[in-house]
């Protein structure tokens, strides 16, 4: 029984790499990780500090050293990025949200993971 279940995996995205191209650029950066954990959507970024609510400049600068003009649509961009992941069922809402919101420059790319 256990080889039977150990077969059946189900393709399912346990976490998601976000981009974020600043208005007028054609370069995007990774910027932040999304991961399912249970049933709530949780994210982290390098360029900001744990509360999600401050830059962490020195990473900021070395991610977009010759875009810091746009530390203000990128603290934007995470604070509704934040929301969205609080408020979202799993990583295709985001996903999605991502999609239908242009104008925040975040791309959501999941990955398909086997599940146990």
């Amino acid at each position: 029984m256990k080889a039977l279940q150990r077969g059946q995996r189900s393709r399912t995205a346990t976490h998601a790499v976000i981009t974020f191209r600043p208005m007028g650029e054609t370069r995007s950066w990774p910027v932040a990780t999304a991961y399912q954990d249970n049933q709530l959507v949780r994210w982290s970024s390098p360029c900001l500090d744990e509360s999600h609510e401050h830059a962490d400049m020195q990473a900021f600068e070395e991610r977009f050293a010759d875009c810091a003009w746009a530390l203000p649509a990128f603290m934007r961009a995470m604070q509704w990025l934040d929301a969205v992941c609080f408020g979202a069922a799993d990583l295709e809402a985001v996903r999605r949200a991502c999609a239908l919101n242009p104008e925040y420059g975040l791309d959501c790319v999941t990955e398909p993971t086997a599940a146990p």
